[in-house]
């Protein structure tokens, strides 16, 4: 009579299942991180292009960076914190449709204002977007900014290294670069967006001004408050 195996967990299986644990571990450090551990990651889309054209940005009468046309009728003030999540989807995802239908159809333009409360690693991303719009590119760093936003705020992924990282990678002059982000006159106007956000009433991000009206949120909903605002101003021209 052939006598019967005893029954039990094998230590192949616990190796295997040891293996597919670490595996786990290791890509939930890997997204947690923002995805790279060599460097920034690239932004799978852009602002400018599509329904936004290249040619339409520049820097608004007050300083600040802006996309669309110059002289459209209507300004809309986005105030926003890089390491705010519902700033990026509202970039990534929710805005598409109305970028499409106002800001490059010349109906409006939309002014980046920073409102930069989250930590010391906003007001380092913030420094960075200025010293790009003095390059020309602030809507390209502002693409990479957002794409390498981690889960944890603060924990190093808009460090100067890697803000430094990105410049280089969108062509910005790293030393001219470098030397902005070190000038007090950034920092300077990192903080004029916030007395000028604090004095707006905005106190959540992303958040949008048209004309005296404040839109708080930039989910789908919020979209369609924040049409509805622009085509209020229009009527109003």
């Amino acid at each position: 009579m052939a006598k019967r195996k005893k029954q039990g967990i094998s230590w192949q299986l616990i190796g295997i299942a040891a293996v597919l644990a670490a595996f786990f571990l290791m890509g939930l450090i890997w997204l947690l991180s923002g995805g790279s551990s060599d460097g920034p990651a690239t932004p799978v889309s852009q602002s400018l292009g599509g329904d936004v054209a290249e040619d339409m940005h520049g820097i608004h009468d007050d300083g600040r960076p802006f996309m669309g046309d110059p002289d459209a009728p209507v300004v809309v003030y986005e105030f926003a914190d890089w390491q705010c999540p519902h700033c990026r989807d509202f970039s990534q995802t929710y805005s598409k449709g109305f970028k499409r239908d106002y800001i490059g159809s010349g109906k409006a333009k939309l002014v980046w204002v920073n409102f930069a409360f989250l930590g010391d690693e906003s007001n380092t991303a913030a420094a960075a977007g200025f010293c790009a719009a003095d390059q020309g590119e602030f809507w390209a760093m502002h693409d990479w900014i957002f794409e390498n936003q981690t889960a944890v705020n603060n924990d190093g992924a808009y460090n100067t290294e890697r803000l430094t990282s990105m410049a280089e990678s969108i062509g910005l002059d790293t030393e001219v670069f470098a030397n902005c982000m070190s000038d007090p006159e950034t920092i300077a106007r990192v903080q004029a967006d916030r007395d000028f956000a604090t004095e707006t009433g905005v106190e959540s991000t992303p958040s949008f001004l048209i004309g005296e009206t404040l839109v708080a949120g930039g989910g789908q909903a919020e979209v369609l408050d924040l049409s509805t605002a622009v085509d209020t101003a229009l009527a109003g021209e």
